[in-house]
């Protein structure tokens, strides 16, 4: 079977605006090809699992310049590395002793090292294809990524960059290699997996590896690490697979790069020991995530269970329950080299040994710059369901305070979305009309909404006062009964919500440093919209991806969006608010409102006072954001995700400083005049509540 998926094209608009734009093609121009998708289960519904498994299975596209190498044969590369053995000598000058040194090296790659055993891998492919006959419709897939993905395998070394939502997303890309027959990849997990019996050693002995969470101030554990990484990507050929963000995302929305990893692999390229590497993102997109319910009280505090097999065996309920479809887009391959080079002088340090030259400062800013170009791919190849824009009605209607919404208007309502959504560039599924598309997404949410007589969509209370299986530990007590029972159906709206504000983000940051002054609700010079926008996309970037020294572009294609609209017009030098309707302004600001409500109250929270780093504050901010939501109803807000994005952002944009207090202590000194001014950027003064914007 071959799916369409209705697209627009991102724009590409010049640094300095020429006049009001008015047509499509200020924000949508001419429509990509449709992208064709294919149901890896269609076959896997009509043949035998156990002889689709059991077949003869060999890789095509494997690395032409790749070494045989298996489990033993790596440790002794990596255990003779000039990088371990200067490590191990460097310690033994500390009068650590050296063979006990070189058992610990051992014991690190016994904890670590992974194999890839055919025998195993075939149960997986024999299991996984009847889980997600049982929960899934489709799997679908482009398959000419696969195809440009084949050929890039023979001729350069591979990294593997797929999104993480899920625990289904680990074992996922192997899956696809299987059914393709191209090769096997190796995959970096973490620690928690391995102590999971019997699963931990099968998903070794499918090609994971283990590693720690943190471990940058253990120099023999990194020298081991690197080595380890680097003979994988650089001899064996497997292409290696990690996930870019370091955790699953539980808000929904990209995470900022973690770049470990990535400037462990692209280390091979900088320091000349591979003339190129192919950075490929993988798109994952759910219909419905298994852990929904878990993430939003994740997001209110409450700790996720310790990953176990009884856990796992527990978590088999969800086999009588439809999560809708996973949409897989393979993206194109990013060459490192391309990237990489005009930001470094790799010239002065290709030919130096990394053990004696590590990544430089400008090194590890370019790498950033290339984990977030990564994720912007990711994010522009992500096919979003059209239940994001249920969502976005449904929590506009609950801050109205209406649990009901007719069905006839929110089709209306979630097309004119649809539409805007496209003109940006995004991709929407659509499998016949809007209203059919909403009624089968309704019918797989119906823990959220559900349509009743009459086609009226009912809003369902997620979580009841009287529930036992769920503890709040005592770091949420704090939070009231009520509060919570509104949250956590606030949360699980908000997650899904946030797979669509990639796109919307940049003329939302636009509409809010429009309206964020009372002076300028009406005119405002295209120098100072530009600045204040500027402003919020650093203040906002731990939660929303901009790509490095793209600032200027970021700010026409959302002021694109405006002007194309009407609301906003664009004459001599200034931005006016035409005041021809407010309906896509209220929609951007409304999508802004809880992340507004969120840095305000970190703000001004840090403002009170001197505040001891160890935890303490974010719950004063969730708090302060609990006293606001009580009257606005953005219950959303809670989530501790921007909450502590919002922290960070406000210490590294010198509005709070850390100063070395008693002890270990690290103390948080605000700066009252910056946050004041984030204050008024945001649309709040410290003496009352948020403005209204329109």
């Amino acid at each position: 079977m071959r799916i369409s998926v209705e697209t627009g094209k991102r724009t590409h608009t010049m640094e300095q605006p020429i006049l009001s734009q008015t047509s499509p093609a200020a924000c949508g121009g001419k429509a990509r090809p449709k992208t064709q998708y294919i149901d890896l289960l269609e076959e896997r519904r009509a043949s035998s699992d156990l002889r689709w498994a059991a077949r003869e299975w060999s890789s095509r596209g494997d690395y032409r310049y790749r070494l045989h190498l298996n489990r033993d044969d790596i440790f002794k590369r990596v255990m003779g590395s000039e990088r371990v053995k200067h490590a191990i000598s460097q310690l033994a000058k500390d009068e650590q002793d050296q063979e006990a040194l070189e058992e610990e090296v051992k014991g690190i790659l016994e904890q670590m090292g992974h194999t890839q055993d055919i025998g195993t891998i075939r149960q997986f492919a024999f299991i996984l294809p009847k889980i997600m006959k049982r929960i899934y419709g489709k799997v679908l897939i482009n398959e000419d990524g696969i195809e440009k993905l084949r050929s890039k395998l023979v001729e350069t070394p591979v990294i593997l960059l797929p999104t993480h939502r899920s625990y289904a997303d680990f074992l996922l890309v192997s899956y696809i290699a299987y059914h393709f027959n191209l090769p096997l990849p190796v995959i970096a997990a973490g620690m928690d997996f391995m102590s999971m019996a019997v699963v931990g050693d099968m998903l070794r002995r499918s090609g994971a590896f283990y590693i720690r969470r943190s471990f940058m101030d253990n120099a023999l554990y990194w020298a081991v690490f690197q080595e380890y990484v680097q003979t994988i990507v650089e001899c064996t050929g497997s292409p290696l697979e990690f996930f870019l963000e370091g955790t699953r995302s539980r808000s929904g929305k990209s995470l900022p790069p973690k770049i470990g990893l990535l400037g462990c692999v692209s280390e091979s390229w900088l320091r000349g020991r591979l003339p190129d590497l192919a950075l490929v993102p993988i798109s994952i997109s759910y219909d419905r995530t298994l852990e929904e319910k878990l993430y939003a009280y994740e997001l209110l505090g409450v700790p996720k269970p310790k990953e176990s097999t009884s856990g796992l065996l527990k978590a088999t309920s969800i086999l009588k329950e439809k999560f809708g479809d996973i949409r897989i887009h393979v993206g194109d391959p990013i060459s490192a080299r391309s990237f990489l080079l005009p930001r470094v002088e790799r010239h002065l340090t290709a030919s130096l040994p990394s053990h004696l030259a590590p990544l430089l400062k400008n090194e590890l800013s370019a790498c950033e710059a290339l984990g977030l170009h990564v994720l912007h791919k990711i994010q522009m190849g992500s096919l979003t369901s059209i239940w994001s824009f249920v969502c976005v009605q449904l929590m506009q209607a609950l801050w109205r305070g209406q649990w009901m919404v007719p069905l006839k208007g929110l089709v209306e309502d979630v097309s004119w979305l649809v539409g805007i959504f496209q003109k940006v560039g995004g991709e929407v599924a659509l499998e016949g009309s809007v209203e059919d598309t909403v009624r089968h997404s309704l019918a797989i949410h119906q823990q959220v909404a559900t349509l009743g007589a009459n086609d009226v969509v009912h809003i369902q209370q997620i979580h009841q006062p009287n529930q036992q299986s769920l503890h709040l530990p005592q770091k949420v007590a704090t939070l009231s009964s009520g509060t919570i029972e509104n949250a956590v159906t606030h949360l699980m709206l908000q997650h899904y919500i946030n797979q669509s504000l990639h796109l919307l983000i940049r003329p939302a940051l636009v509409a809010q440093a429009l309206v964020s002054r009372v002076t300028c609700n009406a005119v405002c010079p295209i120098e100072e919209l530009q600045n204040r926008f500027f402003f919020l996309r650093s203040l906002l970037s731990n939660d929303f991806i901009f790509e490095k020294d793209a600032g200027g572009k970021d700010f026409m294609e959302g002021l694109s969006l405006l002007t194309w609209s009407g609301e906003v017009s664009f004459i001599q030098g200034s931005v006016h608010h035409t005041g021809r309707g407010n309906k896509l302004m209220s929609l951007l600001l409304g999508l802004l409102k809880p992340f507004v409500i969120t840095y305000s109250c970190a703000a001004e929270t840090l403002a009170s006072q001197d505040w001891l780093d160890n935890g303490e504050v974010v719950l004063a901010i969730q708090r302060c954001v609990e006293r606001l939501v009580a009257s606005s109803g953005v219950y959303s807000a809670l989530s501790l995700d921007p909450t502590r994005h919002a922290l960070r952002s406000l210490v590294k944009l010198g509005m709070v400083e850390k100063r070395k207090g008693v002890g270990d202590q690290t103390i948080l000194s605000p700066n009252q005049e910056k946050l004041q001014a984030v204050l008024q950027e945001l649309g709040r003064s410290s003496e009352g509540p948020l403005r209204p914007k329109l």
